[in-house]
């Protein structure tokens, strides 16, 4: 299969085996979208107030362990998104991606938050890493929702045995600027590699990257953004690269993001993706952009590096 004659495609889920990704269209149900944004912004408010002041206030009060929404400490856990889960779009193309027994492991919210609302202490300590994770820089009652500044790009498959396609749904209409997802094509087939990954972008063509895995050999990515209104629902493979970039309006960037995994007897197109993949799908060390203690450790970032140019 010619990977790079896909890129010209309407990127839908038949051939999610060879790009990593597809766009699964929208979920047509505006009303109940913004009453979920709005709930989600009244109940969780975006100020200052919600990080620590300080770098000594943190260095006391805050923790590089346990600071993401989890069980019993997930804002997600108290709202009913039945109509998501429910929703004809959703069911259908999680059935053919995962086969009709798939689970949802895990579901959260995503803000991505803008500098303007950030401590002027926080913006100068995370202005060179990588996935800058804002959660352990508020405070612990506002960890039941995940923010984040940018990231870079990343693969969301961290344990050995597990095996999911990650869905990502809009609750605003988000263009290239509003911090849209970024999706490197076909990144999935070269497998698990350890972050920073081992990424250049093309001089000639900017939208083309070149990733090499472990063992030496290079494949040829497209960039892709995922723009659209509220409602606009896009999932990847556990093993794509994707980011996000800086968000540059006035307002964070909510969606909903929901790990789904299928049943170990499931035939579909997951599996059939899985074939694909050369690369290993463990390895022993995934990151090195944290030490022993689960602090951060400044590598720059290659989406963001790019940015300007």
């Amino acid at each position: 299969m010619n990977i790079e004659k896909l890129w010209k495609t309407n990127l839908s889920l038949k051939y999610f085996p060879y790009l990593g990704f597809a766009k699964l269209g929208q979920i047509r149900e505006k009303k109940k979208l913004e009453e979920l944004r709005n709930f989600i912004n009244i109940s969780r408010p975006l100020n200052k107030k919600i990080f620590y002041s300080s770098k000594e206030e943190f260095i006391k009060e805050g923790r590089w362990k346990k600071y993401a929404p989890g069980q019993g400490h997930n804002f997600l856990e108290k709202i009913d998104i039945s109509f998501i889960e429910n929703n004809d779009v959703f069911v259908d193309c999680a059935t053919k991606l995962l086969g009709k027994n798939y689970k949802i492991m895990k579901k959260s919210i995503i803000r991505s938050v803008s500098p303007r609302y950030m401590p002027p202490w926080l913006k100068n300590f995370i202005k060179d890493l990588g996935r800058p994770n804002l959660n352990p820089f508020i405070k612990d009652e506002y960890q039941d929702i995940q923010h984040f500044f940018c990231t870079d790009y990343h693969q969301d498959k961290t344990r050995p045995d597990s095996n999911f396609i990650t869905f990502y749904l809009y609750l605003d209409k988000v263009d290239r600027d509003y911090s849209a997802l970024r999706i490197l094509s076909g990144s999935h087939i070269s497998g698990m590699t350890g972050y920073p990954h081992n990424l250049r972008r093309s001089y000639h063509e900017k939208k083309i990257w070149y990733y090499t895995d472990s063992v030496g050999k290079t494949i040829r990515c497209k960039e892709f953004d995922i723009t659209g209104k509220a409602g606009t629902l896009s999932c990847f493979h556990g093993l794509t690269l994707h980011g996000t970039p800086v968000n540059n309006s006035s307002d964070p960037r909510i969606s909903i993001r929901l790990l789904l995994s299928p049943s170990k007897s499931s035939k579909a197109i997951l599996a059939k993706t899985n074939e694909n993949i050369y690369g290993p799908t463990s390895i022993n060390l995934n990151r090195t952009d944290v030490n022993s203690k689960g602090e951060y450790l400044i590598t720059g970032s290659s989406l963001e590096s790019y940015e300007k140019n």
